[in-house]
């Protein structure tokens, strides 16, 4: 799931625009995020689907109960969706198969992705009806009016089947971007021979222990962790989780961003301190992204990483591993009363305000969102669905060779956001950048951060 992040200033969908708070790590899993509601969020119909016209009205009003529509086959949409190998193209043309509802998908590298969207909406231009939004652009896209608001259109108990992981991950200010694409989050991988071979029977449960597990598995050229911690997204990635399984997070009560919130420092202190006093972390972690430090693992150097889910089947096939049959996956680390906290990297699809042919793209988003193409989605190429049901499918677990999907299930439900708010795309670099200068031992966390909160107000600032 390693993402680069294109960069594309729209001051002008940045107008008039406060930063949504984010909920702080769940001590227990939870099956739907309360942003899901949003205190803000008007109940459906009794009839189960709302028919707020959230586009102005006329043709264009969004009525969740009348996506079966025979008329819809006459209108022809156009999806824009990341697309390296055209399997995902094959799988969304089986909604035409399914529905009669003709879809032309067109098939971009994520690089390009934000820049064609966002140049599409300042254009104006309505050949385009649904895009693929990361999870870091939702705030934008919804106080840009670049996307449909579907808070009020999509039911209150559709949304629950969602993950945690997946639904958190399309909601910005308790209002619903998009519809849930595919479940993602990092989590802990570890090397049972290694860990057995120092002394322990199971993985640490806390960051406390973590470390204290580290000292004894790092000796005779393996360290007992790598991490992406290049000056990139990755690196926010990791921190983000980090911050909020330090019982921190991201804005305070009057939803003003935080980056050195007492969290976020401590947990800025720790990773500092793994690297750079306890010595257990590999060196090259301050180059590596989330690809290097698959292969340190898979390599035996290091004995713990935190990284996206689909790093099975590759460790167990002997062709590219060392590992095969010595590792395991679960819950990343907590501490105190936090359990686990994870970043997300799930993504979702939206409907663009321009669109002429919503109601058939709502059409689109029901079917996607279902079983007929979520469940097909991972049995055919290994995408973790959105759907939790799902996961206890008969044929979703026979697909599931490594015997892993519960585990991989278990880490969506801590799955926390990264501060998607306007303007993120542009001030992460900062964030990240600090965050690097601690961790390379070059300035005081509380300094880095206390710098990094001083310059992230400047760009929002600006930004509005």
């Amino acid at each position: 799931m390693q993402r680069k992040f294109g960069k594309l200033f729209v001051t002008a969908l940045l107008a008039s625009v406060t930063l949504a708070g984010c909920s702080p790590a769940p001590q227990k899993p939870s099956q739907s995020t309360p942003a899901a509601g949003g205190a803000d969020a008007k109940k459906n119909d009794a009839g189960g689907g709302s028919k707020t016209d959230t586009s102005g009205g006329g043709a264009n009003a969004l009525a969740w109960d009348k996506t079966d529509d025979p008329s819809l086959k006459s209108q022809t949409l156009t999806a824009l969706v990341v697309d390296n190998d055209g399997t995902i193209t094959k799988m969304m043309k089986r909604f035409t198969e399914d529905t009669g509802i003709p879809l032309n998908v067109v098939a971009v590298d994520y690089n390009s992705l934000y820049t064609k969207i966002t140049t599409a909406a300042l254009s104006n231009s309505s050949d385009i009806d649904l895009v693929e939004m990361d999870t870091i652009w939702a705030g934008q896209f919804l106080s840009g009016n670049i996307v449909e608001d579907l808070t009020n259109v999509v039911p209150q108990d559709y949304q629950k089947q969602f993950t945690q992981s997946s639904l958190s991950s399309v909601m910005y200010g308790g209002k619903l971007a998009a519809m849930p694409y595919f479940s993602s989050t990092k989590h802990f991988y570890w090397n049972k021979d290694l860990l057995k071979k120092a002394g322990y029977d199971a993985p640490p449960k806390t960051w406390t222990e973590f470390r204290e597990v580290s000292k004894k598995l790092t000796h005779d050229g393996v360290y007992a962790s790598g991490w992406s911690w290049k000056q990139a997204e990755g690196l926010n990635c990791d921190f983000v989780g980090m911050v909020y399984s330090f019982g921190g997070q991201f804005f305070d009560q009057n939803k003003n961003f935080n980056a050195n919130s007492p969290g976020a420092v401590k947990a800025l202190q720790y990773m500092s301190d793994l690297i750079n006093v306890d010595k257990t972390v590999d060196p090259a972690s301050l180059q590596w992204t989330e690809d290097d430090v698959k292969n340190a693992f898979e390599a035996g150097k290091i004995a713990m990483m935190s990284n996206w889910e689909g790093m099975y089947p590759e460790l167990n096939d002997p062709s590219k591993s060392k590992v095969v049959g010595k590792t395991d996956v679960g819950l990343l680390p907590g501490e105190g009363n936090v359990v686990s906290a994870s970043v997300t990297g799930s993504e979702g699809i939206s409907i663009m305000k321009t669109s002429k042919h919503k109601q058939a793209a709502l059409a689109f988003l029901k079917w996607m969102s279902s079983a007929k193409f979520q469940k097909p989605n991972f049995t055919e190429r290994g995408t973790y669905p959105v759907l939790q049901s799902l996961y206890n499918d008969a044929d979703v677990k026979k697909a599931d060779e490594t015997n892993t999907i519960d585990k991989i299930l278990a880490q969506f439900q801590y799955g926390q956001n990264r501060p998607n708010g306007p303007g993120y795309v542009e001030w992460a670099d900062i964030l990240s950048a600090k965050v690097f200068e601690a961790i390379a031992g070059h300035q005081a966390p509380q300094a880095a951060l206390d710098e990094a909160q001083k310059k992230i107000e400047e760009a929002i600032k600006k930004a509005k």
